[in-house]
């Protein structure tokens, strides 16, 4: 059994069609537990409100025995998480952390409170190790959130190799990422292929 975190993005309403819902239910179909929060005022989302939840949730898979503890964030979602490790609030380091198309900070004007220089900052490396043993990063070739690419973006300032799915885009529900098979298989097993459909 594994304890699952779920952070999703900006306007995400946790429809039953996108890829994250479909996850939470297989996975707790399969016995793992899962936390997906509405996160508040996801058109107009402010960091404090959001890092609120995702702390508290995290707070209570410390609360549950056994288990690894994993976090799986998207696009705004990774930008929650990699503040939050940045600014030191991950208080115990999660087991594996999964960032999928983790939106531009420079590109976050209207949503001020997540426009935060993140790139190009020497600390977020170590800080987001700290914060996770094991850190895995995924995204597209053709990403309109990640505009100079997902490893020249994200993969480089964090020290590790993206995988990248060609075409791929943001990883939406409107980009047709609605059943994604490799991220099931993931949570269970690290070394599965993300790539699957």
């Amino acid at each position: 059994m594994a304890k699952v975190v779920i952070i999703h993005g900006w306007g995400n309403r946790r429809l039953e069609d996108h890829w994250q819902h479909r996850l939470s239910v297989a996975l707790r179909n399969a016995g793992h537990q899962v936390w997906y929060p509405q996160l508040p005022a996801t058109d107009e989302p402010v960091y404090a409100d959001w890092s609120d939840v995702v702390l508290a949730d995290l707070a209570q898979t410390a609360e549950v025995a056994g288990g690894e503890t994993i976090v799986i964030a998207h696009s705004l979602g990774c930008v929650t998480w990699l503040k939050l490790a940045l600014d030191k609030r991950v208080s115990v380091a999660v087991d594996r952390l999964l960032l999928v198309a983790p939106a531009d900070p420079d590109m976050l004007d209207q949503v001020p409170s997540f426009a935060y220089k993140l790139l190009g900052n020497a600390d977020l490396a170590p800080a987001v190790a700290a914060s996770a043993r094991n850190v895995t990063l995924v995204g597209s070739d053709k990403d309109p959130w990640a505009p100079r690419g997902i490893q020249e973006s994200f993969g480089v300032a964090l020290g590790v190799e993206a995988i990248v799915i060609e075409g791929a885009k943001h990883l939406a529900l409107p980009d047709g990422w609605g059943p994604w098979q490799g991220v099931i298989d993931w949570v269970n097993d690290p070394a599965a292929d993300l790539r699957q459909r």
